[in-house]
């Protein structure tokens, strides 16, 4: 799911807008050299009759819906159709139920019921969950079958993968401040070493909220975690409990801890007992690395040219407009065009 969601850079348009878009750069002009595909719709199937008889179609409310947000998810559904695409050319298909089964993977690895998914993960991130399964689990189960072959799982990845999940782990407070803050800091340093009530009120007091809220409680840090800044990390391993370490540049900004507890490994926790566990995890996570490089090749293969970025009107209003409330319309009892009222209660202003 990491994968997918840095392969596809956030939410998927629905199925409405995706065929909003496809029919907007296949009716678009075509760049020199290149040679138009087929739709994946018909533009002119009806999706409404009004009346009785007139159509409203695919194309009218396709077009309807990218002058109201398409624009912003082009690219987005280009890179599920860069997916699709290989995927068809290998002749690679994902299944309902293989879909319904990563789901209830993910909400395992999340410690999340279905009905929190529903009812609060899906609503977060603004999603459907016709969206998210076709656009976060299917592509990603497609692009986890296209490049499983390429991951090999060594002896020594799992014994750094036992060592993250079972191994030494060591509790830390953390305070963060932007880069360039280093001025700032050192006095800053100085009260922390105070002790721990003075520790405590620094870390409530940082400038980042969620840090702040816990002042500066964080998961237990473990040895080989993923990213490429092991700053922490190793300075978490060096220091005695109770000592502070210096200030540290970052990538996430200046940084500063405090080990709180050594919690040594659990010695009733073997190696061999964790073997077939240890080996999925460690596959995933290399998985997942493998994937984000195969699709960066599949779309400097595929080399999109976006051709839609917006409808041109109304990206501002005029400088020395009069601006109005939205109108409301009131039809005179005998007959004729309606008429336009602007509300009464919104003051004009001149511009001046």
């Amino acid at each position: 799911m990491r994968a997918m969601r840095v392969v596809l850079s956030g939410a998927l348009a629905g199925v409405s807008l995706a065929v909003a878009v496809t029919a907007a750069v296949a009716q678009g002009p075509v760049p020199k050299g290149v040679t138009a595909a087929k739709p994946l719709i018909e533009n002119d199937r009806p999706v409404a009759y009004l009346h009785g008889n007139i159509a409203v179609t695919m194309e009218e409310f396709g077009k309807y819906l990218m002058d109201r947000g398409g624009a912003d998810k082009l690219e987005l559904f280009v890179n599920k159709r860069i997916i699709e695409l290989e995927a068809d050319r290998r002749k690679i298909t994902v299944t309902r139920s293989e879909m319904e089964a990563k789901l209830v993977e993910d909400l395992k690895g999340l410690g999340a019921t279905q009905d929190d998914f529903l009812k609060i993960l899906l609503p977060k991130y603004n999603k459907s969950l016709y969206e998210w399964m076709e656009d976060i689990v299917r592509p990603g189960l497609l692009l986890a079958k296209m490049n499983a072959g390429e991951v090999k799982v060594s002896d020594e990845d799992l014994k750094k993968q036992f060592e993250r999940e079972y191994g030494e782990r060591r509790e830390i407070q953390l305070m963060m401040w932007p880069a360039g803050d280093e001025a700032k800091v050192a006095g800053v340093r100085a009260k922390m070493m105070e002790g721990d009530a003075e520790f405590d009120t620094v870390a409530r007091n940082q400038a980042n909220p969620s840090l702040a809220a816990c002042a500066g409680r964080v998961k237990p840090v473990s040895r080989h975690l993923p990213g490429e800044d092991k700053t922490i990390e190793i300075m978490a391993f060096k220091l005695m409990e109770g000592e502070v370490s210096e200030v540290m540049k970052t990538a996430q900004g200046l940084v500063c801890i405090k080990l709180r507890k050594i919690i040594p490994q659990d010695p009733k926790v073997t190696f061999e007992t964790h073997k077939a566990s240890l080996y999925q995890a460690a596959f995933e996570e290399k998985l997942n690395a493998v994937v984000q490089g195969a699709f960066a090749k599949l779309r400097d293969k595929a080399a999109p040219q976006l051709l839609y970025s917006g409808p041109t009107e109304w990206k501002a209003l005029s400088p020395a407009g009069t601006v109005l409330s939205a109108p409301s319309i009131t039809t005179p009892g005998s007959g004729g065009s309606p008429t336009i009222t602007a509300d009464p209660s919104i003051r004009q202003t001149s511009g001046k």
